[in-house]
């Protein structure tokens, strides 16, 4: 490869002070020098973002920018807007990724023409450790494939969430592709599932590629700890979202296959 490709890497950060200096110092250190990092403080009451800032003047690969608090769905967008890699990484201002995570994605993409990779991750929570990936899988796949194996695990933190995976930006952009403003929860769900819509080829790793930290605190736990306490809010959220994942199978021609399945969406509860 005579040119490393770009990955534009979208961090928003809010109130992260804590834990913002870990993520960057694992991302900017990345085997995969070819960065675009932009960090997307999300009215910050604390030092996230004079840290970043830090960052931003030692390092010409990282771009901070400011809004008042809106919320994680509405830094995202933000952050998108500024996006000029061929490839786009999600990473939460409180984890942090193994230093040959980019390269292992993007290789991987280049080498099977994928517009989405999906990577094993390793989840911390407190003292105990788990360890994710799809059956060992390291295939690549046609996307109306993959539905059927997303049918009957919808609800699995390994599809919907954003972190473990890398993105298209052409495909985020020709797809309009964005996150829903004012949700509380099931953005990183909604995002996958249109974004699958005009996915072609869908790549596997096995490897434990994304650090994913559980603490109190943290945007996950605050929005899990939110869907409890507003159980119609919630019920309303995952009729949203199962609107998304409808609308993946009805745009690929699958619905009529998997219908008699799809709608357990609505009443699984994702843990893994």
């Amino acid at each position: 490869m005579d040119a490393q490709p770009l990955v534009s890497v979208v961090i928003p950060a809010w109130n992260a002070e804590k834990t913002l200096k870990r993520t960057l110092q694992s991302v900017l250190a990345q085997s995969w020098s070819a960065l675009q990092v932009i960090v997307v403080d999300d009215g910050s009451s604390d030092c996230t973002l004079s840290i970043a800032r830090d960052f931003e003047a030692e390092d010409p690969r990282v771009t901070v920018l400011s809004q008042p608090n809106a919320g994680v769905s509405s830094a995202r967008n933000l952050g998108l807007s500024l996006c000029r890699g061929k490839y786009i990484r999600f990473v939460d201002g409180d984890d942090t990724l193994p230093s040959d995570s980019m390269e292992r994605m993007v290789l991987k993409a280049e080498l099977e023409g994928a517009d989405l990779v999906i990577g094993g991750y390793t989840m911390y929570m407190g003292d105990i450790v788990r360890r994710k990936n799809l059956e060992n899988r390291e295939d690549t796949l046609p996307c109306d494939e993959v539905l059927r194996l997303l049918c009957p695990h919808s609800n699995s933190y390994f599809y919907g969430v954003l972190w473990n995976k890398l993105f298209s930006r052409e495909r985020v952009e020709s797809r309009g592709v964005h996150f829903m403003d004012g949700v509380t929860w099931g953005e990183d769900f909604a995002f996958v599932m249109d974004y699958l819509q005009g996915a072609g080829r869908v790549a596997f790793l096995k490897d434990y590629l994304y650090d994913y930290r559980r603490q109190p605190g943290s945007m996950t736990v605050t929005q899990v700890l939110d869907s409890i306490r507003h159980p119609i809010r919630n019920i309303r959220m995952k009729i949203l979202l199962y609107r998304h994942l409808k609308d993946l199978y009805l745009a690929r021609g699958q619905y009529g296959r998997y219908r008699s399945r799809l709608w357990m969406y609505l009443f699984r509860v994702g843990l893994d």
